[in-house]
C-alpha cells in the first residue's frame, strides 16, 4: 500500500499535465459561438421549411390564430412543432461530454427528423444554413454538404479553426430495426435515403451522451483522466483502439465501483489497474454496453493483437507508477517537491558532510504540537483577524496568503446542474475543489488550504461537532471570561454551594482532555443528573444540573443541559478528585447486584479471596465463577452447534476473571483501497 504523501505527489504531475491539454479560454469562446450560432441556424432552417410546406388553407388558418390570442394558442403551437419535418438539434461526442482536449476538438450536432432523412432534405437544409447564419452573426462560416457521411460541415475562418459535423438521423431507423422486418423495411425506404450505418450511429452517440450524463459526470476525477487517456491515446498508436466509448465504459465501471472519492492520480492508476488485470484479453469478461437492449460487446472490433499491446502497455506504466515515475507516463517533466532543501549548520561551507550533534527525539513531537498550537493562537490573536467577526474560509485565507490566483480547471455537467472545478497554487502544491458554482469552489478550494496549513476553517466548524438540539439551545449564548489553565475552558464561580458555570466556544475538557461526565461516570458508576431551575428569554437561556457523589451535591450551569450537566461534573472532579481529596479516595468496586445463591458464592469468594491474604487489584474486581451473566457472555467456552444450557463449557471458565477497564486508542483515517 502506498503512502497518501506517494498519491499527492501523483495528483500534482496529473494535474499539471492536464492543465497543459486543456483547451484555452480563446478556444472554448469559439466553440461555444459556433455550436450555439449553428443551433439557432437550424432552428430558424425548421421555421423556414415548416412554412413552405404548409398549403394555403393552413396558412390562412395560422394568420387567424395569430390574430386571436387565447389559450389554446401554446397547445396549437406544439402540435404545429411536433409535425415539422425537423424535430430537434441535439449535442453528441466531445461537446455534450466536456472532454475536448487541445488537438482533439471534433464537435458533433444530431439533428433529429421526423422521416428518414434522405439527400433531398440534406441538400435543402444545406443550401439555406448559409443565409440563417447570416442573418445570426456578421462571421463567416463554410457550409458543405457530405452525403457519404450523412452529414453537413460547418467550418469558420477565424482562428482557432474548428469543424462542426451536423448528421441528420431519425428515429425511425430505429423502429424498422426493432421490428426486424428487413425485406418490408427495404421496399418502404425512399430511394435517396442517406447511409442507414451513419444515422444508426448518431442514435448511437446520443444514447451514449445521455448515459455520459447521468453516470460519469458525478465521479470525481473520472473527467479529467479521461481527458489525460485521450491525450495518451493520441500520443501512444498502441491506444488507439481503446479511443472513444470504451474507454469511458472502463473510466466509468474503475472508478464507480471504489467506495470512495479518489484523487486524480490514484484514479488514474486504479484505471491503469483494470486494464492491466486483463479484461482485453482474449477469454476475458469484456466490456458490455449498457445503452444497448442485446447484450453487445463493445471491444468485439479490437483484435487479440491490440488487446495484448493495450495490457502490456498498462503493466508498464503501473510498474513506473509504483516507483514514483508518472512524469513518464505522462510525458512531462518531473515536478519539484515542495520540500525546502534545509541547510543544517553543521555543514561545511566547502560542501564536505560532518557528523550531525547528537539529538534527544523523545521530545520532537510534542514540541511540534506547542509550536503549532503558539503559531494558531498568535493568528488568532492578531489584529488581521478578529474573531468576533464571521468570517468565510476565503477571507481567512485572503488575509493570511494575499494575492493567492484560483484557476478555472474545468467545467462539466449539464445546464441545469454545472459541476466546476477550481485550483489553487500555494507554495508549490496545488489545490483543488469542486462546486455548483465557482464561488463555492473557490470556498472549499479555501477550505482545503486551510486545513492543510492547521489554521482554522470559520466558526462553522466549531459548531460542527454539536448535535442539532445542541446549536438551537446554544447558539448565540456563549460569552468570553477569563479562562483556566486546568481545563483550557472558561470557568466562573457562581456562588460557594460547588456550582460552576462554563461559558466558552467548544467543547468542555478535563485536564487529561476528556468529557467530564465520562471521566466522572468511570470513577463513580450510575450517577443521576437533575435539573434544578431554568431562566432567561428564549435568546438567553440558563440551565441549572446537579449531580449527588459520595452525599456531596454539586451543580452546574450553562446555556444549555449539556453544557450544564459537563459543567457539574467538573465541579466534582475539582472537589474530590484533584489535589490533596484524591489521595484519600478510593476508587469504589463495582458490586453486580445478584440475588440467591449466585450472590452468595460471589460474596464468599470475595471473602475467601481476602483472607488468603492476596492484594485486590485497583483495575477492577475479581468475579468468580458463579458471576452474574452481566460479566459472563453466556455461551462462553461452549463448543461450536451447542448451547451453554445443553453442554458443559469446552475449556471451562476460569475461576477468576480481571476485568480490566476498556482502553481507548485514538483513531487515524487509515486509507482502504479495493481493486478488482
Amino acid at each position: 500500500m502506498r503512502s497518501i504523501r506517494s498519491f499527492g505527489n501523483d495528483d500534482r504531475h496529473v494535474m499539471a499535465k492536464h492543465s497543459t491539454i486543456y483547451p484555452s479560454s480563446e478556444e472554448l469562446e469559439a466553440v461555444q459561438n459556433l455550436v450555439s450560432t449553428v443551433e439557432c441556424a437550424l432552428k430558424n432552417v425548421s421555421d423556414w421549411m415548416d412554412e413552405i410546406n404548409k398549403t394555403p388553407l393552413q396558412r390562412e388558418g395560422a394568420d387567424e390564430e395569430k390574430e386571436i390570442k387565447n389559450e389554446d394558442s401554446a397547445e396549437s403551437n406544439t402540435n404545429d412543432q411536433s409535425c415539422g419535418t425537423l424535430c430537434g438539434v441535439l449535442r453528441i461526442g466531445l461537446v455534450a461530454k466536456g472532454l475536448l482536449i487541445k488537438a482533439d476538438m471534433d464537435l458533433e450536432l444530431v439533428l433529429m427528423c421526423r422521416e428518414k432523412p434522405t439527400e433531398t432534405l440534406l441538400c435543402t437544409v444545406c443550401d439555406n444554413l448559409p443565409v440563417q447564419i447570416q442573418k445570426l452573426t456578421e462571421d463567416k462560416y463554410e457550409v458543405e454538404k457530405c452525403l457519404n457521411e450523412a452529414a453537413i460541415m460547418v467550418c469558420n475562418t477565424k482562428d482557432p479553426k474548428l469543424t462542426l459535423k451536423v448528421i441528420l438521423t431519425s428515429p425511425c431507423l430505429r423502429e424498422d430495426m426493432d421490428n426486424k422486418e428487413e425485406e418490408n423495411v427495404a421496399l418502404k425506404d425512399p430511394a435517396d435515403l442517406l447511409d442507414r450505418q451513419k444515422c444508426l450511429s448518431a442514435l448511437a452517440s446520443l444514447r451514449h451522451a445521455k448515459w455520459f450524463q447521468a453516470r460519469v459526470n458525478g465521479l470525481k476525477s473520472c473527467v479529467i483522466v479521461l481527458r489525460i487517456l485521450r491525450d495518451l491515446c493520441n500520443r501512444l498508436p498502441t491506444w488507439e483502439p481503446l479511443k472513444g466509448w470504451p474507454l469511458e465504459l472502463i473510466c466509468e465501471k474503475a472508478l464507480a465501483t471504489c467506495n470512495r472519492p479518489l484523487g486524480a492520480g490514484e484514479a488514474l492508476r486504479r484505471v491503469m489497474e483494470c486494464i492491466a488485470s486483463g479484461i482485453l484479453l482474449p477469454g476475458g469478461p469484456g466490456l458490455h454496453d449498457p445503452c444497448e437492449k442485446e447484450l453487445t460487446d463493445t471491444l468485439s472490433k479490437m483484435t487479440a493483437q491490440q488487446g495484448e499491446d493495450i495490457t502490456q502497455s498498462a503493466q508498464h506504466a503501473l510498474r513506473l507508477l509504483a516507483f514514483g515515475q508518472i512524469y513518464k507516463v505522462l510525458e512531462m517533466d518531473p515536478l519539484p517537491t515542495n520540500k525546502p532543501s534545509q541547510k543544517y549548520s553543521w555543514a561545511d561551507r566547502e560542501g564536505t558532510a560532518l557528523k550531525r550533534p547528537y539529538e534527544d527525539g523523545s521530545g520532537d513531537d510534542k514540541d511540534l504540537i506547542k509550536k503549532m498550537k503558539r503559531n494558531i493562537r498568535k493568528i488568532l490573536d492578531s489584529k488581521a483577524i478578529d474573531t468576533n467577526q464571521p468570517m468565510n474560509a476565503l477571507m481567512r485565507l485572503n488575509q493570511i496568503r494575499p494575492g493567492l490566483q484560483y484557476k478555472l480547471l474545468s467545467q462539466s455537467g449539464p445546464v441545469h446542474a454545472p459541476v466546476f472545478t477550481m485550483s489553487v497554487d500555494v507554495d508549490g502544491t496545488i489545490y483543488e475543489a469542486s462546486g455548483p458554482s465557482k464561488k463555492t469552489a473557490k470556498l472549499h478550494v479555501a477550505v482545503k488550504v486551510l486545513q492543510a496549513m492547521g489554521y482554522p476553517t470559520g466558526f462553522d466548524t466549531d459548531m460542527d461537532s454539536m448535535s442539532a438540539d445542541e446549536k438551537s439551545d446554544g447558539e448565540g449564548k456563549n460569552e468570553t471570561v477569563p479562562t483556566n489553565s486546568s481545563n483550557n475552558t472558561a470557568n466562573s464561580t457562581t456562588d460557594s454551594s460547588n456550582t460552576l458555570e462554563v461559558r466558552t466556544q467548544g467543547p468542555i475538557l478535563t485536564a487529561s482532555g476528556k468529557n467530564p461526565v465520562m471521566e466522572l461516570n468511570e470513577k463513580r458508576r450510575g450517577l443521576k443528573y437533575e435539573l434544578i431551575s431554568e431562566s432567561g428569554g428564549s435568546h438567553d437561556k440558563r440551565f441549572v444540573m446537579e449531580v449527588e457523589v459520595d452525599g456531596q451535591k454539586f451543580k452546574g450551569a450553562g446555556p444549555n443541559k449539556k453544557v450544564a450537566k459537563a459543567s457539574a461534573a467538573l465541579a466534582a472532579l475539582d472537589k474530590l478528585f484533584s489535589g490533596p481529596n484524591a489521595a484519600g479516595i478510593k476508587k469504589k468496586k463495582i458490586i453486580p447486584q445478584t440475588k440467591g445463591a449466585v450472590a452468595t458464592a460471589a460474596s464468599v469468594a470475595a471473602q475467601v479471596a481476602r483472607g488468603r491474604g492476596r492484594v485486590a487489584l485497583p483495575r477492577g474486581a475479581f468475579v468468580s465463577a458463579a458471576a452474574a451473566p452481566g460479566y459472563v457472555t453466556p455461551g462462553y467456552g461452549t463448543p461450536y452447534g451447542y448451547s451453554a444450557a445443553a453442554a458443559a463449557p469446552a475449556y471451562g471458565l476460569p475461576k477468576r476473571m480481571l476485568l480490566l477497564p476498556v482502553m481507548k486508542f485514538p483513531t487515524y483515517p487509515v486509507p482502504h483501497y479495493s481493486f478488482f
